[in-house]
């Protein structure tokens, strides 16, 4: 029967060709090694080594053992580090830095993730886009949600999930019946719009500009996306924003979104990113896996059936903006 001592006595002196270097390696009396290696000829009722006066030499058997035994020994490391993986997520951390458009998500895949691992501890805080960029291509955030990061190479994309500009607004609203909706339509009622420290500003005003020309100016500029959802479900107007930032409202039947129709308004990106190069713990490892699985689940089309969320790429190419159809 080969045991596993006698196994690993007989690869390390067939590596360094003798009993004595062996042993030195081994920490342990040249007799002893001896005793396992001729137990173990015994019960394979084969010569491994020639005994000379310069060393031992392999015989055939011996070469033909060795390459199974560094296998074994292989095989045994993995296990051994898997094994130790597994006890690493019993008391394992992970640092995430998220939009507030993201919240929804990253709470659900929390929630799945703590069914697996519930030892697992996490530090989560809301930013704003950049700041989640920087946070982890600095590596203070194991993972980042964000929306439409850079082509950087200092930056992995995960997984991005592209989705549409549209409006929230209460169920019985004039347009809530709608498929979809213009600018020029939004703007004959009162708007409500993040202010510049949320990036999807940006997309906006540049879709006025395209769309209507001028200088977008709504009823309120508001720096929370849960306050422009509550204005807009208290009838003060209509909310800019995308699908994903008002999810559990839709979903709960306390808004209603309308995608924007207007040509030449940009996607907007929610993606899974994490910092190129740096070996991040198994539980990090193992989030972004449930994130970017998540992204995949969130597959809402709304009551008319018509896709707000258009598509679900793993890392993505450059230039991941692009425009509607």
């Amino acid at each position: 029967m080969l045991l596993g001592r006698a196994a690993i006595y007989f690869d390390e002196v067939a590596r360094r060709g003798g009993l004595r270097r062996a042993a030195e390696m081994l920490h342990i009396a040249p007799s002893a090694i001896d005793r396992q290696i001729i137990q173990l000829e015994e019960d394979l009722g084969t010569k491994l080594f020639e005994r000379t006066s310069t060393g031992m030499r392999m015989t055939a058997a011996g070469e033909l053992l060795v390459d199974g035994v560094r296998r074994w020994r292989r095989d045994l490391e993995r296990i051994r580090s898997e094994v130790d993986n597994l006890v690493g997520l019993r008391r394992g951390h992970v640092s995430i830095g998220l939009v507030e458009g993201a919240t929804d998500i990253v709470a659900s895949a929390i929630a799945c993730f703590q069914d697996k691992y519930p030892a697992i501890q996490y530090s989560m805080e809301v930013m704003g886009s950049q700041s989640v960029i920087d946070r982890v291509m600095s590596h203070d955030t194991d993972v980042g949600v964000t929306f439409n990061p850079p082509d950087e190479r200092a930056l992995r994309v995960e997984k991005t999930m592209f989705h549409r500009l549209g409006i929230i607004l209460r169920p019985d609203h004039p347009l809530a019946f709608v498929t979809e909706v213009s600018l020029a339509q939004c703007a004959e009622f009162p708007l409500i719009v993040p202010d510049e420290t949320i990036s999807i500003r940006k997309v906006v005003d540049e879709a006025w500009a395209r769309s209507i020309g001028g200088v977008l100016r709504p009823v309120a500029e508001v720096s929370s996306i849960g306050l422009i959802k509550s204005l807009a479900a208290r009838g003060v107007g209509l909310g800019l924003l995308t699908v994903i930032n008002a999810l559990k409202e839709i979903e709960a039947g306390e808004l209603t979104f309308i995608p924007l129709s207007d040509e030449r308004i940009d996607l907007f990106g929610l993606s899974v990113i994490s910092a190129s190069g740096r070996a991040l713990p198994l539980p990090a490892s193992l989030m972004i896996q449930m994130l970017a699985r998540e992204l995949d689940h969130w597959d809402y089309t709304g009551p008319t059936g018509h896709p707000f969320f258009l598509q679900v790429e793993s890392d993505p190419p450059s230039g991941r903006q692009s425009s509607l159809p």
